[in-house]
């Protein structure tokens, strides 16, 4: 048990955890400023993407893989938005955007969390309510100008601390045939799983059918069998106490101003606690993304519905993620 709760050694800058709070709180900061909340969370959303900073690279490389992450942010929230007017399509194309998503990360390598982001807002998106054009439109205006301020913050932040960063060109990315084989697999599977995760969601009609389909690729993320039944207890048991946390903090805050810098803390917190305990930062993941996928009833619904909401969906996806991660890594059924 205090295995679990130790903290690995990670070679990283130090800086990486400022770095990516400081991405999430221009478009909070803006969005508040300008007394829109929807369009400094759903900004905010798309800072996340700072996780996929590379740590070795050029300086244009560096950017451009931030810009090429960038991009897929905005496609897939762009496919969930427009593709959300019926369940079973909505499902069907979920599934296959993942499975794209899935041989897009392997195929460059991205690096830990992988597509965890990208089938996040893509799941999102796709569980609003169908919108008319003009609101699809906005909402995508709004995430574009997420990625393009974190861009901005991250171009800066290469410029002024360039003399610490590791610059050497890195971006060879050579594939055997097996491994193109492997990740083509592996994409379907994960295509597969996913969107029967989000359709099961659908089924027992769920609030918030997304966080099924969260949990089961943060479950099916695992090196080995082994390891995605371990990631499973700690997405379940990081969620309770997380979801306890996230209720006694909206117990007592109810002013927007105070939430949004909580949600630039956390950032901070789980940029640092991610690549060194996963267990622990699911603590801090599970209210970081119910402030900033609930934005919009945050103070308008109880407390105590986030909390049951996803601690039920967070099991329910982490058990159909245990199966599609056996399927993955069992030779037998990927054969």
């Amino acid at each position: 048990m205090i295995e679990n709760l130790k903290l690995k050694k990670v070679n990283a800058p130090k800086d990486l955890p400022l770095l990516a709070s400081l991405s999430m709180a221009v478009p909070i900061l803006i969005g508040l400023l300008s007394n829109n909340l929807k369009l400094g969370m759903t900004a905010s959303l798309a800072a996340i993407l700072v996780v996929y900073f590379p740590l070795k690279g050029s300086f244009s490389e560096k950017i451009l893989m931030l810009m090429g992450c960038s991009f897929g942010f905005i496609s897939v929230y762009t496919i969930g938005l427009v593709f959300s007017f019926n369940t079973v399509v909505s499902v069907i194309v979920f599934g296959i955007t993942a499975g794209i998503i899935h041989w897009m990360v392997s195929h460059f390598k991205l690096k830990p969390p992988k597509d965890f982001f990208f089938v996040m807002i893509c799941s999102n998106a796709i569980s609003i309510p169908h919108q008319p054009i003009h609101k699809i439109a906005e909402n995508i205006g709004y995430m574009t100008f997420g990625t393009l301020s974190t861009c901005l913050v991250v171009f800066l932040y290469c410029f002024i601390v360039k003399k610490k960063l590791n610059l050497e060109k890195t971006l060879n990315i050579p594939h055997t045939p097996q491994e193109i084989r492997k990740s083509i697999i592996e994409a379907i599977i994960f295509g597969i799983f996913l969107s029967i995760a989000l359709g099961v969601g659908y089924f027992l009609n769920l609030t918030n059918p997304y966080w099924v389909a969260v949990a089961c690729i943060a479950v099916m993320q695992g090196n080995s069998t082994q390891h995605v039944f371990q990631r499973s207890v700690q997405r379940i048991v990081g969620t309770l106490i997380g979801v306890v946390f996230c209720w006694g903090i909206l117990l007592f805050e109810k002013n927007p101003w105070e939430i949004c810098m909580l949600i630039i803390i956390l950032q901070f917190i789980v940029e640092y606690l991610v690549p060194r305990n996963y267990g622990i930062a699911m603590i801090f993941i599970t209210p970081l993304t119910i402030f900033l996928s609930e934005a919009g009833t945050l103070f308008t619904k109880s407390p105590f519905l986030f909390a049951e909401g996803r601690l039920f969906n967070t099991i329910i996806g982490s058990l159909i993620g245990i199966i599609g991660g056996y399927v993955v890594y069992h030779e037998k059924f990927r054969e």
